[in-house]
């Protein structure tokens, strides 16, 4: 061996990357036609990853070693990192025909084709280098990406069990297979495999990203927060994981959660309403649990029995912990279950004597409230048992207000024309700042009411609504709120003429294409329609 070939090699191996590329290229430069130098560097540059030098160098020596076997073959590697498929498809291809024998060339020649567009070529050639050597790891994924190219889903995976088996702790090969049972929808398998590449390659931050939003979508979102703290224990520093658990808790925990809590004239109605349903003797089946709050207040009461259901695991095992914490846990009993999946003998031994329900949204629809009311109703409500609440509104009005106007529209700003912008603005604008003044322009007007307790189903509606004009001024639109009906005379509203110092549910404004004066005694006619879900409003 070359001496001065041995030092750099040595070097090299020492961890001194940059020193000996270094001399080495000084080699070259010296000596222009020393094949040996030229393939020594080449290889150099090729394990620090600098591609498009290492091309360089090993296009020198393929002109004098045609024939060279590795040579060809990092030629090949060099154009595919590099990005150039189709130039490393030909080196490849001769490599392979020179080397017919050799399985790493025809995988190779097949992830050429894969990423050319040709995946039935590349499951071929991955096929042929299987021939070769049956346990050929590259050459199963290769075929296994593939098959998930051409949507053979299935396939895919069984390909990828096949790898996956000669090679269980191959963190590619396990993102792969999640990435297939991702596409066909097995998400609890999917985050499975991903949490594997996490344990293998802890700072994997699309690992974590796919692992935590399968498992969020699989309704497992509190074990995605575990998967984000179990990185951060091999990961102190990881921000992708801190900012993931926090992410994750405003999708499963809304903000809204603790304003309703401390919410004292909303929680006031709800006991009021219960006080005048509640006797030892009943039942109480609640939607919506939330903190433990309405159901505590209803054991509180002398509620007999409180069954209480929470979809979000998250929440259902904090209220768990709520009740225990204030001396309920043997009346109330909290379901992490949606009251869809709640069984009247199973989980409440026999339909309930009341119906408590929370799930109202600003807007009152947004949480799924008629289909959940519908069905409760039909199969967890004794026949002639009591809602609470049991009525509910969508009120509206008009509404101006130059304070309230400068937060939903744009006009001059500095001497500069910019209402073109406000054609770029959602229609729709929820009010989360209580400090504005809210003017009402019109008389208030019921535009849908739901009444829990007399009906059974809700059906879509559309409708003209006819807003009687009390105040003139520049209307923006339409503003909406909600009341609700406990019966027995307890109403709750959080009508827009009263500012809350805390509020959970807001309203909204549904803002005209221009605002518009109006003037008392004016009738301003307005569409409504709600699809069971959200309701709308606009001008007629």
């Amino acid at each position: 061996m070359n001496p001065a070939h041995a030092a750099l090699k040595a070097k090299f191996r020492a961890g001194q990357h940059a020193e000996a590329i270094a001399e080495c290229e000084a080699l070259c430069r010296d000596n222009p036609g020393d094949i040996d130098s030229a393939r020594l560097c080449a290889t150099m540059q090729l394990m620090v990853r600098n591609f498009a030098r290492a091309r360089e160098l090993l296009g020198q020596v393929h002109r004098h070693a045609p024939a060279d076997a590795d040579v060809l073959f990092n030629l090949g590697m060099c154009e595919r990192e590099l990005g150039n498929f189709a130039a490393a498809a030909d080196h490849f291809r001769a490599y392979a025909d020179r080397f017919p024998g050799h399985a790493d060339g025809w995988a190779s020649l097949a992830e050429c084709k894969l990423h050319l567009g040709a995946a039935e070529e590349g499951i071929e050639l991955a096929e042929r280098a299987l021939q070769i050597d049956a346990a050929f790891v590259p050459a199963w994924s290769v075929r296994g990406r593939c098959e998930q190219a051409l949507g053979r889903h299935e396939q895919a995976i069984a390909t990828f069990n096949r790898a996956i088996q000669l090679a269980p702790n191959d963190a590619d090969l396990r993102q792969q297979r999640g990435d297939a049972w991702e596409q066909l929808g097995g998400l609890r398998e999917a985050a499975e495999d991903y949490r594997v590449v996490l344990a293998l390659r802890p700072a994997d931050e699309q690992a974590l990203k796919k692992a935590t939003l399968c498992l969020l979508h699989a309704g497992e979102g509190a074990l995605a927060i575990q998967v984000c703290r179990d990185v951060l224990k091999a990961q102190p520093d990881s921000l992708a994981a801190r900012l993931g658990a926090e992410w994750l808790v405003s999708q499963m925990v809304p903000l809204w959660h603790v304003p309703m809590m401390n919410e004292a004239e909303r929680n006031r109605a709800y006991e009021e309403g219960l006080r005048g349903a509640v006797s030892a003797d009943k039942t109480v089946f609640e939607i919506g649990t939330g903190s433990g709050l309405v159901a505590m207040m209803a054991a509180r009461l002398g509620a007999r029995k409180v069954v209480t259901c929470e979809a979000e695991g998250l929440v259902a095992d904090a209220a768990m912990k709520i009740v225990a914490r204030n001396g309920y846990q043997d009346r109330v009993k909290v379901l992490h279950k949606p009251s869809f999946g709640v069984d009247a003998q199973r989980d409440l031994g026999g339909r309930a004597d009341i119906l408590v329900h929370e799930i109202f949204s600003s807007e009152l629809l947004g949480e799924h409230v008629l289909p959940a009311l519908e069905d409760a109703k039909a199969r967890l409500l004794k026949p002639g048992g009591e809602i609470l609440p049991a009525a509910a509104s969508i009120m509206v009005a008009l509404v101006g207000g130059e304070e309230l106007g400068r937060e939903l529209r744009v006009q001059d700003s500095f001497g500069f024309d910019l209402r073109p912008f406000n054609a770029i603005q959602p229609r729709k604008r929820p009010l989360h700042r209580e400090d504005l003044p809210r003017v009402l322009l019109s008389e208030a007007v019921e535009a849908f009411r739901f009444d829990f307790q007399q009906h059974d189903t809700f059906p879509p509606e559309k409708k003209r609504l006819e807003l009687p004009v009390v105040d003139g001024g520049l209307c923006w639109g339409v503003i909406q709120w909600i009341r609700i009906d406990f019966g027995r005379g307890v109403l709750f509203e959080n009508h827009p003429s009263r500012s809350r110092a805390v509020a959970s549910w807001q309203q909204a404004v549904y803002l005209f294409d221009e605002p518009r004066q109006v003037e008392p005694g004016q009738v301003v006619p307005v569409r409504a329609m709600h699809d069971r879900s959200r309701p709308w409003f606009e001008a007629a």
